[in-house]
């Protein structure tokens, strides 16, 4: 039951946001009491660092397969946007803004992960790309993995963008392509753009 009501809870909280969503939503949408899902959920606050657990879990999990599957680190970011587009199209965009303001402990949870695994994810692929001749040398790897992080967060913040016209996940495309010819050689942007045109077809 507890795995019911957390899945059910990550659906609700990912399409709505986590400020919208009741208990009492998650219960009815489950069919069951209210006092069930605090036999297993004392309060919301427990709820949402559940969720943001799981979720930087099956992160970590994707983030080891795409580098199994595809070393090569431009393809990989294609791939890995392929992977979480369902997700990003169903967001609900304030999800991350929320969650920072309203639930500091699940939030300290995803920035924890920003920093021990996202950040030298990205580092290790920055200096991967760099070797293969994909990537400028001349880039401060460090530096670029921060950006990076900072350019995603950014389109979760609705001051960013208040009259956004795209979709989250479109919002993310246009910025990773702007940051990836920014840093791409001659030899990366031709496999880039080969890549990018595979994707529109």
């Amino acid at each position: 039951m507890k795995s019911r009501i957390l899945e059910k809870g990550t659906q609700l909280f990912f399409r709505y946001g986590v400020k919208s969503v009741t208990m009492d939503a998650i219960a009815a949408e489950l069919g069951i009491s209210k006092k069930t899902i605090y036999q297993h959920f004392p309060d919301k606050d427990s709820m949402v660092s559940q969720v943001v657990e799981s979720f930087v879990q099956q992160d970590e999990i994707k983030w080891v397969e795409l580098d199994k599957q595809y070393p090569n680190v431009v393809e990989k970011m294609f791939k890995s946007f392929e992977m979480v587009k369902e997700m990003l199209v169903q967001m609900n965009p304030r999800l991350l803004f929320e969650i920072e303001k309203y639930f500091p402990a699940a939030y300290k949870l995803f920035r924890d992960y920003n920093e021990n695994g996202i950040h030298a994810h990205l580092i290790t692929d920055f200096k991967k790309g760099i070797q293969f001749g994909y990537f400028r040398k001349d880039i401060d790897v460090e530096l670029l993995a921060r950006l990076r992080m900072a350019e995603v967060g950014l389109a979760f913040n609705p001051d960013f963008y208040p009259n956004n016209k795209l979709s989250l996940f479109e919002t993310q495309m246009v910025l990773m392509d702007i940051f990836m010819r920014g840093i791409l050689t001659e030899k990366g942007l031709t496999l880039y753009n080969s890549y990018q045109n595979n994707q529109q077809v």
